[in-house]
C-alpha cells in the first residue's frame, strides 16, 4: 500500500484496531503492524508534527487549521480503535493470567524471542561490530539490572500509572519493541489490565495522560535519536530486550525481598503446553516479521 494514499475513516479504524491488539500482547509491536498496514510514516509525521509551531497555530488561526496540521482526524480515529481494541482484549488477557499464567507467560516468551532478530536486522550490514556492540552490551545490562529489581511491593498509585503511560507508549513508534512488554519490566501491567477490565476511569485516563504526554515529549526525542544514531539506539533496545527476557521466564519464585529469580522446570508444571504455547508465539511473530519486511520493501 502506498502510504501517500489517505485511508477512509473504516480503514483507518480497523488498523487502530489491529494496533492496538498487537500493544495488549508483549512482544508484539504495534509498530510493526504500523508497518504493514502502510501507515508508519504517517502516524510518525503526525506525532512529530505536535509541538510548538501547532500550537501557534491553533492560538492564532483556530482549531481547524491546528486540527489539520497535526493529522488530527487520522490521530484520532487510529487512537480510537487502539483504545477500543486495548479494552476489549484486555479482559481475555487477563483471564488467561488468571486462570493459565504459566501457558500465558510461555506464549509472551516466544514472542519476544522471536522479535529479538527483527530489531537487529535494523543495524546496517556494512556497520562495523565495535561501532554498535557497545551499545548492545549497554542495553543488555540495564535490561537486566531491571529484571532483578523487586515489584512484588509495588503499589500502582495514579503517579506511577502516569509514568507507566509515559514510558510505555513510546514503544508504539519503535517496530519490534512492545508497550506491554515495557509495563512488565515496570512491573505495571496486570495492574492496568484490571483497571482497564473493572472500567477504572480514573486510572484509565491518568494512564492515556501519560501516553499523551509521551508521544509529544518524549517521542519526539526518540524519533529523533533513532534518525540521527540509528545503529547505536538499536544496538541499544536489541540488548535491553535480551538483558531483561528473565522478565517474560514463565517458571519464577519470589523470594521475601520481592525479587523474582527463575527456576528450573519440574514435572508439576505443564511443560509440554508451554513448549508449545512458547512455539506458537515465535512462529507467529517470526511469520509476522517476515511479511512486515516484505511489504516495507514493496512501499
Amino acid at each position: 500500500m502506498n502510504e501517500s494514499q489517505p485511508d477512509s475513516f473504516f480503514s483507518t479504524l480497523l488498523k487502530g484496531i489491529a494496533m492496538g491488539s498487537a500493544d495488549v500482547v508483549p512482544g508484539v509491536s504495534g509498530g510493526t503492524v504500523a508497518y504493514i498496514t502502510g501507515i508508519y510514516t504517517r502516524l510518525l509525521n503526525a506525532i512529530h508534527s505536535i509541538g510548538m509551531n501547532s500550537f501557534i497555530i491553533l492560538k492564532n488561526d483556530g482549531i481547524y487549521p491546528f486540527w489539520k496540521k497535526i493529522d488530527g482526524k487520522f490521530l484520532s480515529t487510529l487512537f480510537l480503535g487502539i483504545g477500543t481494541s486495548i479494552l476489549s482484549l484486555s479482559k481475555v488477557v487477563l483471564w488467561g493470567l488468571e486462570n493459565y499464567a504459566e501457558i500465558v507467560w510461555s506464549f509472551f516468551f516466544g514472542l519476544i524471542i522471536a522479535s529479538i532478530p527483527l530489531i537487529f536486522s535494523q543495524i546496517s550490514r556494512n556497520i562495523r561490530l565495535k561501532q554498535w556492540l557497545p551499545f548492545g552490551i549497554i542495553g543488555f545490562c540495564i535490561g537486566s539490572l531491571i529484571t532483578f529489581l523487586p515489584t512484588a511491593n509495588q503499589e500502582l498509585t495514579l503517579s506511577y500509572v502516569l509514568l507507566s503511560g509515559f514510558i510505555a507508549i513510546c514503544a508504539m513508534i519503535l517496530p519490534g519493541l512492545s508497550g506491554s512488554f515495557i509495563l512488565i519490566l515496570l512491573g505495571s501491567y496486570k495492574g492496568i489490565l484490571e483497571g482497564l477490565h473493572n472500567l477504572d476511569w480514573m486510572l484509565i485516563i491518568t494512564f492515556i495522560s501519560g501516553a499523551l504526554m509521551g508521544l509529544i515529549i518524549f517521542g519526539r526525542s526518540l524519533r529523533y535519536l533513532f534518525q540521527k544514531f540509528p545503529n547505536p539506539m538499536t544496538g541499544i533496545m536489541g540488548g535491553f530486550i535480551i538483558g531483561s527476557l528473565i522478565k517474560i521466564y514463565p517458571f519464577k519464585y519470589i523470594q521475601s525481598n520481592g525479587i523474582e529469580y527463575p527456576r528450573l522446570m519440574t514435572l508439576e508444571d505443564p511443560i509440554i503446553l508451554c513448549f508449545t504455547a512458547s512455539l506458537i508465539g515465535f512462529i507467529f511473530l517470526t511469520g509476522l516479521n517476515k511479511f512486515a519486511v516484505n511489504k516495507t520493501q514493496k512501499l
